[in-house]
């Protein structure tokens, strides 16, 4: 299985907050970059790892920390919000409508959500926390 769909992660040093793993939505904000973290957001790209650590191995501060990005494009993995219990492959995925997981996605497109891509995995259930696959 391949991670990522052939775009080139770039470098981002001008990050608001640590991301704490990869696959989260992250959208651009004139402070620096932060996760998405309402419906409304609209996410420029997601996380290829956890944002960077310092020498103590901790993730480093807002300001300091470093973070790879990758486009919204062509198959990609994001990380999901809530449990999806019998998912089809091409169902919609949308920014999260939970705020305690910003940088999610989930099925639920209530309250405005902005659309991201389609599933396209198998039809097992999925738990909350997992990485799927999105087309974009």
């Amino acid at each position: 299985m391949v991670q990522y769909s052939g775009n080139d992660p770039r470098h981002a040093v001008d990050i608001q907050e640590t991301f704490a793993s990869k696959g989260l939505l992250v959208k651009y904000d004139a402070s620096g970059l932060l996760m998405t973290a309402s419906v409304t957001d609209t996410p420029i790209g997601y996380t290829a790892a956890e944002s960077s650590r310092g020498e103590d191995q901790a993730l480093e501060a807002a300001g300091t920390g470093t973070a790879s990005i990758l486009p919204l494009d062509g198959l990609v993995y994001l990380k999901v919000a809530n449990a999806i219990s019998a998912p089809k492959f091409g169902l919609s995925i949308y920014t999260s409508q939970t705020a305690s997981d910003n940088g999610t996605c989930d099925d639920d497109s209530s309250n405005s959500a902005v659309f991201i891509g389609y599933y396209c995995g198998d039809e097992s259930a999925i738990s909350a926390g997992d990485m799927i696959p999105v087309w974009c």
